[in-house]
């Protein structure tokens, strides 16, 4: 596969292959007509994302041929045998784990994870309720919308870190420690 005068070449063809889907042929032609567009020095980036692009598609084609395709790199001239991405299985919708989820999923380390999710709780508390303490002596009330503030600033992080291996026991630490201190501080400004 090679971009030439404008045109995508698909060399190579075999009597057996299967036609090109029509969105993969249109690709192709504005890809050959970028292609010719950024040969020109001093255009690096755009050369790159035409290599980039150049080799998804050969991918592409390999994956509607059934066999590996010669890319052609339209910058350097090199030639690069592209193979099909086969893509994996797919997990049910309500089974995908987040993509920060690089580990595989095994029994929960509750030794480790607990002192952990209980240190980030200790330090949140004494965080918020001094940084509290010293908001209400300077403006009063105001502390609570505030930390109310805080709260639902740090709310939708810690619920998508519940799922991370190790950010999910910081995440419950630092939920727990906003608990805390919401107790303690509304124990002190009542008592």
């Amino acid at each position: 596969m090679r971009a030439a005068g404008g045109r995508v070449e698909l060399g190579d063809g075999r009597p057996g292959d299967p036609p090109l889907p029509d969105d993969l042929e249109s690709a192709l032609r504005e890809w050959a007509a970028f292609a010719v567009a950024v040969d020109r020095p001093g255009a690096d980036v755009e050369q790159d994302l035409v290599r980039r692009r150049g080799r998804q598609l050969a991918s592409r084609v390999a994956r509607v041929r059934g066999r590996p395709v010669d890319f052609v790199d339209p910058v350097s001239g090199s030639v690069e045998s592209m193979r099909a991405a086969v893509p994996g299985p797919r997990a049910p919708v309500g089974a995908r784990r987040s993509p920060l989820a690089v580990e595989p999923p095994g029994p929960t380390p509750w030794a480790t994870g607990l002192p952990v999710a209980a240190f980030f709780a200790v330090l949140v508390t004494m965080a918020d309720v001094l940084l509290s303490t010293t908001f209400a002596e300077a403006f009063g009330l105001w502390w609570v919308p505030a930390n109310l503030l805080v709260g639902l600033g740090l709310a939708p992080s810690l619920y998508l870190l519940r799922v991370v291996p190790f950010w999910r026991w910081p995440a419950l630490g630092t939920a727990a420690g906003l608990v805390v201190a919401w107790v303690v501080l509304l124990a002190g400004a009542l008592g």
